[in-house]
């Protein structure tokens, strides 16, 4: 019983650890350069999976390829794979490609087959059965390319000698060769040859033009079946008098130039990485059959025997046996003397390293000294820096004349020696404030300066606060000129405003029209009862009181012009729609008479606060309006148009939007923006003051945004103002 058990236990240890077989199906024998390059590749990847083993079959099909010796071959490997597994089947070449798929039931029934160094493929040979289980590599020689190549190198080349043989893989490309040769029949003779004598290719040869050059695709049997091993293709390689090209890596090094040429290495390399995607897990069927890239590979030593330079070849291109570097020609010498002074050489660095470090420090010392004495004198603002016992340590040169002093009268000196009349207003200004504080100065000479002051602390090397560094920047010009700015754009508003003073007095005079003619009507009447009756107090006072009535109206509309003509000078809280109200109250009647209709809408009832100057507000508005109604009446000149200004107020929690539309002429794409600019009309007679004393008004003087946009039918002003809510007015 215990027998059986340790039995059983080796049995399943064994099983347990059996390696997972990949089988690699060549089409030709082992010692062909092609088919070792295919195994190498295969290898490379093989050697990174150690669970997994490979078994390596050879078909032989160069030396054989007969019907009986396949079926042959067949039977053998029914006997051979019929009870093994493989995870997946490695086939290469089109001898192998065609033989798994012929057989695929009988020997490799579900496994999968990865393909590489097939020409000449065609996707039909593979049955829908199969294509389940069937990718690959195509092995694509670039015969086009090839042919450019030798016409770069050779420009007076007269004719290409290709030489074949009759193999398979031969066959499958001759079509290819030739329709691919016909495209340079212009240029210079193709000659393709696949029935070659090889005890006579030489006679062959020697007939050629003079400017020749010949084209090796691949060649195993002569004309007469006879098999020609690498050794004399190499011989004859070497004796030949004309440049030859190869479409195969394997022949690189042994006579040829070069050309573009496939690698078999990358064929099996690329077969067995999709190998291992199907493994993990990955579908056949859903792993691309690709082409591999050609590449350009060359023999410096036959470039030289025909005078060719490396200049003329691609930049891109593999060359062997280049000129070697001094440490190749000279490794033995180079190691040797490694080898025996290893420990001074690394003593001698070190010193070298330690003495170059430290002559960097020092110019980056000099260096950065000078950098910042340069910076600190460069700054248009007078800067010292002291010890937390107020002895100054340092500053730049605008402090030494703004102190009237010498440097070396100001550093280790205490800062309230050196400027006492600066230093009682500098020491209120908080430390490491994110906001610079204003300080007027009066200097000995009675002049007097505004300076903005910045100070922050300094730390020392230990990271603790080493004292205070102070920034003084004169802003003297800086706060005359806003003063000037500001003078400057309150005139561009009042100009503009008295621009519109004349649309006001039409505006006026059309609404004191109705009260003077009520008051007329009333005198008449008055005088035509006094005739016909003496008046009682009653009756006076009701006279009276309508003429007091029109006389109000009238002075209420000079007062509302009055306040429209006053400038606002401080910035106060009101109510947008009542500022719009109290304006059109003024100016609605100029506009019904030109028969033009104001329409006002609100998205909303609650009250919209701003906060800003609002007779200047309203000035803008009145400017909006005032263009759109020259809009509507310009259009009338042309066309009909209904004459109709929209106003809309909307809001939101942070935002109050006011858009002003009519049904004028519009403004043109490319004048959205300047329309805003100074001097900018689209009137004929306008000083274009109009809308940048709106602009101006808006975002200078109120912070919000005023942007034009284009319509359909006329135009749209879309002004936006931050809204100030009860809140913020009681804080």
């Amino acid at each position: 019983m215990i027998r059986f058990l340790v039995l059983l236990l080796c049995f399943l240890s064994l099983h347990a650890y059996e390696a997972k077989e990949i089988l690699l199906l060549h089409s030709y024998n082992k010692g062909l350069k092609w088919t070792d390059g295919i195994s190498s590749g295969v290898e490379a990847v093989m050697n990174e999976k150690n669970d997994y083993e490979l078994t390596t079959e050879y078909m032989d099909s160069k030396k054989i390829d007969s019907p009986e010796y396949l079926q042959e071959l067949f039977e053998l490997y029914v006997k051979k794979f019929s009870k093994r597994k493989y995870e997946a089947i490695i086939v290469a070449d089109n001898y192998a490609y065609e033989f798994a798929l012929k057989y695929h039931n009988e020997l490799f029934s579900n496994t999968p087959i990865v393909f590489c160094g097939v020409e000449n493929f065609n996707s039909q040979s593979i049955t829908p059965e199969l294509k389940h289980y069937v990718t690959g590599v195509i092995e694509y020689k670039d015969i086009r390319s090839n042919l450019q190549l030798i016409y770069h190198l050779f420009p007076s080349l007269k004719m290409v000698y290709i030489i074949s043989d009759d193999s398979y893989s031969s066959l499958a490309i001759e079509r290819q060769i030739i329709n691919e040769s016909n495209e340079f029949k212009d240029k210079f003779n193709v000659v393709f040859d696949n029935k070659i004598d090889f005890d006579t290719i030489d006679e062959k040869i020697e007939k050629l033009p003079k400017h020749s050059a010949i084209l090796f695709t691949s060649f195993y049997k002569d004309m007469h079946g006879t098999y020609i091993p690498y050794n004399k293709l190499q011989a004859f390689f070497l004796r030949t008098k004309f440049p030859i090209f190869a479409l195969n890596k394997i022949h690189l090094n042994e006579g040829i130039i070069g050309g573009n040429m496939v690698n078999p290495y990358d064929q099996g390399y690329s077969a067995t990485k999709k190998v291992f995607q199907i493994i993990e897990g990955k579908k056949p069927a859903d792993i691309p059959i690709e082409i591999l890239a050609s590449h350009l590979y060359f023999d410096n030593n036959i470039l030289k025997r025909f005078n060719i330079s490396l200049n003329e070849i691609p930049a891109t291109a593999t060359i062997i046996n280049n000129s070697k570097s001094f440490y190749e020609e000279h490794q033995r010498f180079v190691e040797n003397a490694f080898a025996i002074l290893p420990f001074l050489v690394i003593l001698f660095a070190i010193l070298i390293l330690n003495i170059i470090k430290r002559m960097t420090l020092e110019k980056e010392l000099v260096r950065q000294n000078k950098l910042d004495h340069v910076l600190l004198n460069n700054i248009q603002s007078a800067i010292f820096w002291k010890r937390n016992d107020g002895i100054v340590v340092g500053c730049n040169d605008l402090l030494c004349r703004l102190a009237e002093k010498d440097r070396n009268a100001i550093i280790g000196h205490h800062v309230s020696e050196i400027m006492p009349e600066v230093c009682s207003k500098i020491g209120k200004v908080p430390t490491n404030s994110t906001m610079s504080e204003e300080v007027q100065v009066e200097l000995k000479t009675g002049e007097k300066l505004d300076f903005a002051v910045r100070r922050t602390f300094y730390n020392d090397e230990t990271n603790k606060e080493a004292g205070i560094v102070t920034i003084l920047t004169d802003i003297t010009d800086k706060k005359r000129i806003d003063t000037e700015r500001k003078r400057h754009e309150q005139f561009v508003i009042q100009r503009s405003k008295q621009s519109e003073v004349g649309e006001m007095i039409a505006s006026i005079a059309h609404q004191w029209k109705t009260p003077l003619v009520e008051i007329s009507s009333i005198a008449q009447e008055l005088l035509y009862k006094r005739r016909k009756k003496a008046l009682d107090e009653e009756d006076t006072k009701l006279f009276v009181d309508d003429i007091m009535t029109q006389v109000k109206y009238m002075s209420q509309t000079i007062d509302d012009f009055r306040k429209f003509i006053k400038p606002s000078t401080v910035k106060t809280t009101f109510d947008i729609r009542e500022a719009i109200h109290n304006l059109l109250s003024v100016v609605n009647h100029n506009v019904k008479y030109n028969y033009i209709t104001i329409r006002i809408s609100q998205d909303t009832q609650d009250s919209l606060l701003v906060y800003g100057y609002p007779n200047e507000f309203k000035q803008c508005i009145l400017n909006i309006i005032n263009n759109a109604k020259d809009s509507i009446l310009k259009k009338r000149e042309h066309q009909k148009t209904e004459g109709i200004i929209d106003i809309n107020l909307s809001a939101d929690e942070k935002n109050i939007y006011l858009s002003i539309r009519d049904d004028g002429f519009g403004i043109e794409s490319n004048k959205l923006e300047s329309i805003f600019d100074p001097f900018m009309s689209t009137k004929e007679h306008g000083d274009g003051f109009g809308l940048y004393m709106a602009r101006l008004i808006i975002e200078d003087k109120m912070g919000g945004k005023i942007v034009a946009r284009q319509q359909a039918v006329g135009a749209q002003i879309v002004i936006t103002i931050q809204k100030r809510d009860h809140e913020t007015i009681s804080s």
